[in-house]
C-alpha cells in the first residue's frame, strides 16, 4: 500500500494575482468561470487602454509554472515582495528551482520571466491591488477553516472536500500536495502534478460574500440533475467506477460532450475525479456525500426567505 502524502495549505496574494490575469486572458476557460458576463469588462475599465489592448492578444501560458515558483517562493507575504523576488533571482536559479519537478523546460526561461514580470507587475497596479479586501479576507478564512479540518481527516478526503470531488490517489512518489484558496477560477481547481508534488487552486466561490449558502450550493446540483444524460451518468456511476471511454460507450454520446457533463457533475460535487499521478482522470466515481447534502441545502434554501425577487 502507497504512504499517504502530506498536505501543505497556505494562502498568499500572489497566487490569486496570477489566477485573475489567467482568468481574464484566457476567453474559452472564463465562460465556465462564476466571477459574471460583467466582470472582464468591468475589470478593462480599470485598465490603461494599451495593456488593456496588449492583454486582449496575450496567450500567457505559464500559470502553472509560476504557481510552482510562488509555493517556493520565500518572499511572497505580498504580491509585490514576490514580483520583487522573482524580478531579481537569475535564469539560472529559476531553472534549477523548476528542474527538480518539471520534465520540460524552455531555454528562453529569462525572456519568460520578464515577459510575465511586466504583465504581472502593470495587472497588480491596475486591477489585483483595488480587488475587495474581503475577498482576499475569505480567501485567507478558508484557508485557516481547511487547516482546522485537516486535524479530523485523511489527506485524501481532505483534497476531496477543498475541491468538491478531486480525489487524488496516492502513489508511490507523490509526497505532498499544496492546498490554496482561490476565487477568481471558481468553481474549476488549478491542478497540475510535478514529480512528488502536487499543487492545487481549489475554488472558493463565496469568498465574495455575495449569493451565499445553501442557493450558491444548490443551484448547480438542481441544474445538473435536471439533464436526463447526465442523470444516467449517476446512475451508471452508482453501479460501477468508470473511465471516461467506458461511459462515453454507454451513454451512446461523443466523448467530448460525455466530458462536459462529467465536468458539471464533478463541479457540482456529484461526481469524484480519481487522479493516479497525472493531471489526466483515470476513472470518475459517484460522490454520495454530494448526493446526502440535497435535501438538507433544499430545506435551508426555502426556510432561509433568499428566494426574494
Amino acid at each position: 500500500m502507497n504512504k499517504v502524502y502530506s498536505i501543505k495549505i497556505e494562502w498568499y496574494p500572489a497566487y490569486e494575482c496570477i489566477a485573475s490575469l489567467y482568468a481574464y486572458v484566457h476567453e474559452k476557460e472564463r465562460k465556465q468561470f462564476q466571477l459574471g458576463s460583467t466582470w472582464k469588462e468591468e475589470a478593462t475599465s480599470k485598465l490603461p487602454k494599451e495593456f488593456a489592448a496588449e492583454l486582449a492578444d496575450e496567450r500567457w501560458e505559464v500559470l502553472h509554472r509560476l504557481v510552482l515558483l510562488v509555493a517556493q517562493s520565500p518572499e511572497k507575504q505580498s504580491v509585490d515582495a514576490f514580483l520583487k523576488w522573482l524580478g531579481q533571482i537569475p535564469a539560472g536559479e529559476i531553472y534549477e528551482r523548476l528542474a527538480p519537478w518539471v520534465d520540460t523546460i524552455p531555454l528562453n526561461l529569462g525572456e519568460i520571466r520578464d515577459r510575465s514580470l511586466a504583465l504581472l507587475t502593470r495587472w497588480n497596479e491596475h486591477y489585483f491591488s483595488q480587488v475587495e479586501p474581503h475577498i482576499k479576507e475569505g480567501l485567507e478564512r478558508s484557508a485557516s477553516q481547511l487547516a482546522e479540518q485537516s486535524a479530523h481527516m485523511s489527506p485524501v478526503e481532505l483534497v476531496d472536500l477543498a475541491t468538491n470531488g478531486i480525489w487524488i490517489e496516492p502513489v508511490a512518489d507523490l509526497r505532498q500536495i499544496v492546498l490554496v484558496p482561490q476565487y477568481h477560477c471558481a468553481p474549476s481547481s488549478i491542478l497540475d502534478f510535478y514529480r512528488g508534488l502536487v499543487t492545487c487552486l481549489y475554488p472558493v466561490g463565496d469568498a465574495d460574500g455575495g449569493q451565499e449558502e445553501p442557493l450558491r450550493a444548490l443551484l448547480p446540483i438542481t441544474q445538473c440533475l435536471a439533464d436526463e444524460k447526465r442523470l444516467h451518468i449517476l446512475r451508471l456511476l452508482a453501479q460501477n467506477r468508470c473511465t471516461l471511454g467506458e461511459l462515453t460507450q454507454q451513454v451512446g454520446l461523443a466523448k467530448s460532450t460525455v466530458h462536459h457533463h462529467l465536468t458539471a457533475l464533478r463541479r457540482a460535487g456529484l461526481v469524484r475525479a480519481h487522479y493516479v499521478g497525472s493531471t489526466t482522470v483515470s476513472a470518475y466515481s459517484l460522490r454520495e456525500t454530494g448526493l446526502d447534502r440535497l435535501p438538507g441545502l433544499l430545506r435551508d434554501f426555502l426556510e432561509s426567505g433568499e428566494g426574494r425577487r
